[in-house]
């Protein structure tokens, strides 16, 4: 039986990767949401039933960030899809379904594809001697193999590092491509680097490939670790001493924490719900947030909209009301239109009062007398 990659987040690159080369068939829970490595551990260890979704009953009340409509969870974060629709909890409950016999060996050998969602990587990576633990407890038969990527590390390309152990290769993946451009489409190139050893039985274990002996910095990250005191002459390939390079691509979103549990990508498990005089709030172990890191006011361009903007809401508008996802919808607008997600939500209700099942749906807020302004 070949041998079966899955995406264990801690966002969609990997999925995207998979997808784009043809390798991904099925769809499994960690796809297409950002979720900490250790939030991945627990449910490996304890099931999907807490902290995967948003807390509470549904309706969940979405916000949004930036482009994006956001669902958070205690270790997760959604965009892209309505969680309020029946039919995305049920295809859910078939991800949850394929993932446990993914563990049990009934898709045959493994390889989870995750990239690091740490603010600092260095805390990451030394929860994945426990991830693999909870693995192996669960099925201590199962032949599974590890890919771990960092992002944006200085290098001048990707290099592969000194593998973290023999089931497990690890990448410094470099951006290709400007801040103008997607996170994906700056990554891709790094991406099928990984896809592409993950797929090569000759290469693993992966200290059969060999790693990078010496690293090659950009000036910019040079003159950075020279002025720190290290030598970028002496930087070879070990993870236990290469500079990593702290940042948040993917802990945060928008300047907005991705997952409620925590707001430095790691940690969401050491999350205290607080007692009774606090409402039992979820308490952040970095910040000390007990509101799940609320976005706070939306942003919005303030740019007038134009006929043509108000054709493009809506064609969209008919979509969602003929059954399209509404999420989707109002993210894609966002993007092609170059503005937030709040500001088309608030006017696709200013252009017809049938939007407000938009609105409705999402239980996004939409302050009163706000969809009149900027127009």
């Amino acid at each position: 039986m070949s041998r079966q990659l899955i995406s264990i987040g801690g966002w969609c690159g990997p999925a995207l990767s998979l997808g784009k080369l043809g390798l991904r068939s099925v769809a499994f829970p960690f796809d297409f949401s950002r979720v900490t490595l250790d939030g991945v551990t627990h449910f490996v260890r304890n099931g999907f039933d807490d902290g995967f979704f948003p807390p509470g009953p549904q309706p969940w009340r979405p916000e949004c960030v930036g482009m994006w409509v956001l669902f958070r969870g205690q270790h997760t974060a959604f965009a892209h899809f309505d969680l309020n629709d029946p039919k995305i909890i049920d295809g859910f409950e078939r991800k949850f379904k394929r993932w446990d016999d993914a563990l049990a060996g009934r898709m045959g050998p493994v390889t989870f594809m995750r990239t690091v969602t740490a603010r600092h990587p260095r805390e990451e990576l030394d929860l994945i001697d426990d991830f693999q633990r909870a693995v192996a407890e669960v099925n201590p038969a199962l032949d599974f193999r590890m890919a771990v990527s960092v992002h944006d590390q200085g290098l001048k390309e990707t290099a592969m590092l000194e593998p973290i152990n023999d089931r497990t290769s690890l990448w410094a993946i470099e951006y290709t491509e400007g801040p103008k451009k997607t996170l994906f489409d700056r990554s891709q190139e790094g991406y099928a680097q990984v896809v592409a050893h993950c797929l090569d039985d000759g290469a693993w274990p992966p200290s059969k490939w060999p790693s990078t002996e010496q690293l090659t910095f950009t000036d910019e990250r040079a003159k950075q670790l020279e002025s720190l005191g290290v030598s970028t002459n002496r930087i070879g390939a070990d993870w236990r001493s290469f500079p990593w390079r702290s940042h948040d691509n993917i802990a945060l979103i928008d300047g907005v924490a991705s997952v409620g549990g925590t707001c430095t990508g790691v940690g969401s498990t050491k999350a205290r719900r607080g007692g009774a005089s606090d409402g039992g709030a979820m308490e952040c172990p970095t910040c000390g947030s007990t509101d799940w890191h609320l976005a706070g006011k939306p942003a919005r361009t303030n740019r007038p909209f134009t006929d043509e903007d108000d054709e493009l809401l809506l064609v969209h508008l008919y979509k969602i009301l003929t059954g399209g996802d509404k999420v989707e919808a109002v993210e894609q607008l966002a993007h092609e239109m170059d503005r937030s997600a709040f500001e088309v939500i608030c006017r696709l209700q200013f252009l017809t009062q049938a939007s407000t099942k938009i609105t409705e749906g999402l239980g996004v807020e939409v302050p009163g007398g706000e969809e009149g302004k900027g127009e």
